[in-house]
C-alpha cells in the first residue's frame, strides 16, 4: 500500500469479498479524497468501518453482508444515502444534517431506529428498513422524523405488528407505506382476530392526537393476525388524507394478466399466463384474512379512500376452492 497517489482522483470504491482489515480500509480512505461511492461486500474481518471528515464528496455508502461489522462511524458531512446490512450494525454520524435517504436490515433495527434515528437524523425522508426477531416494546417518543416521507418495512419473526403505530405517531409528514410481512407466515404463530380476541382492539392513546397525512398504504401478506388488524384499523382512522389502501392477501409475487390489470414480471409467469402455486395453508390464511378485511376493516376506510382487496386468484387456485367454504363457516 506504498503507492496510493493514483487513489487521489478515485470517485467510487468497491471492495468484494475482500480479505481486509479496519486499519487498510481507513488508508485507503485517508488517500482518496474525490470519493463519492463507497461500497462494501462480504467483507469478513471487517469489525469498525471509521469514515474520515475529509472525505467532503462522499454521498453514498453501502455496506452488505459484512457480518462481523459492529460499528459505522462516519464523519463525513455529505453523506445523503446509507444502506446497510449485516448482524447487529450500530451508526454514529456526527453529521448527518444532509442524510435523505436510509436502508438498514438486521435484527431488531425497528427499536433501534425509533430510539437513535430521529435526533441523529431530523431531515430523512425516505427509511428502508429490514428486520428478523423484532422484539419491540415502543412507548410514543417525543423525537419525531419530522421530514420522513417514505417508509418502507419488512418484517421477519414480529409477534406484534401493532408497536409500528409508534412509526405513525413519529412521523407527521409520512405520504407512503409499504408494509411487507408476506415471509413472517411460516414463522410465527400470530393470535388471530378469531380466536375470541375481537372484543377488545388496541388503539392509539387517547391523548395522542394524530393526525397522519398518508395518502398511500399497502401491506404485503396481510393476514388475519389481531396485530394487523389492530395496526390497519389505526391507519385508515387517523390517515385524513388516505387515498388508496392495498391489502394483498399473498406474498406480492407476479400474478396472471388476468389479475388485477397487473402485467406480470417473472418470464414464467408471462408465458404460461398462471399465477405463481400456494400451498392450501396460505389459501386457507389468505381466505381467513379476506373474511377479517370484511369484518373489521372495510367499514373503517373513509368514502374519499380506495380500497383494494388482492385476493388470491379464482383460476389459478380453483383446486382451493373448497377452503373457502371451510373459511367462511370458521370465521362465523
Amino acid at each position: 500500500m506504498a503507492e496510493l497517489g493514483p487513489l487521489r482522483s478515485l470517485t467510487t470504491l468497491h471492495l468484494c469479498s475482500v480479505r481486509i482489515t479496519r486499519d487498510e480500509v481507513g488508508c485507503f480512505l485517508s488517500n482518496s479524497p474525490a470519493l463519492e461511492q463507497l461500497k462494501l461486500h462480504d467483507c469478513k474481518e471487517m469489525t469498525f468501518l471509521k469514515i474520515p471528515c475529509m472525505l467532503q464528496r462522499l454521498s453514498c455508502l453501502s455496506v452488505c453482508s459484512c457480518w462481523m461489522l459492529q460499528l459505522i462511524e462516519c464523519k463525513a458531512p455529505n453523506l445523503s444515502s446509507i444502506y446497510a446490512s449485516g448482524e447487529n450494525i450500530k451508526l454514529s454520524l456526527s453529521e448527518a444534517l444532509r442524510m435523505k435517504d436510509l436502508c438498514m436490515c438486521f435484527p431488531n433495527v425497528i427499536g433501534y431506529a425509533l430510539a437513535e434515528l430521529p435526533s441523529i437524523m431530523p431531515n430523512l425522508e425516505t427509511l428502508e428498513i429490514g428486520s428478523e426477531d423484532e422484539v419491540v416494546n415502543t412507548p410514543m417518543l417525543p423525537a419525531k422524523f419530522i421530514h420522513l416521507k417514505h417508509l418502507n418495512i419488512q418484517i421477519t419473526e414480529s409477534d406484534d405488528y401493532f408497536h409500528l403505530a409508534s412509526f405513525l405517531d413519529a412521523s407527521p409528514s409520512l405520504e407512503t407505506l409499504f408494509l411487507d410481512v408476506s415471509k413472517d407466515k411460516e414463522y410465527v404463530d400470530h393470535e388471530s382476530i378469531f380466536g375470541g380476541s375481537s372484543l377488545h382492539l388496541r388503539q392509539l392513546p387517547e391523548d395522542r392526537h394524530v393526525c397522519l397525512k398518508l395518502k398511500r398504504v399497502e401491506i404485503i401478506g396481510f393476514k388475519s393476525a389481531k396485530s394487523l388488524i389492530e395496526l390497519t384499523r389505526c391507519i385508515v382512522n387517523k390517515a385524513v388524507s388516505l387515498e388508496l389502501l392495498v391489502l394483498d392477501t399473498l406474498d406480492g409475487s407476479d400474478r396472471c394478466c388476468g389479475e388485477y390489470k397487473c402485467r406480470p414480471t417473472s418470464k414464467t409467469v408471462l408465458e404460461e399466463n398462471k399465477c405463481r402455486p400456494i400451498s392450501e395453508t396460505v389459501f386457507k390464511e389468505a381466505s381467513r384474512a379476506i373474511v377479517a378485511i370484511r369484518r373489521f376493516i372495510e367499514d373503517q376506510v373513509p368514502p374519499t379512500a380506495k380500497l383494494s382487496v388482492l385476493e388470491p386468484c379464482a383460476r389459478c387456485h380453483s383446486s382451493h376452492k373448497l377452503a373457502v367454504g371451510d373459511m367462511v363457516m370458521e370465521g362465523g
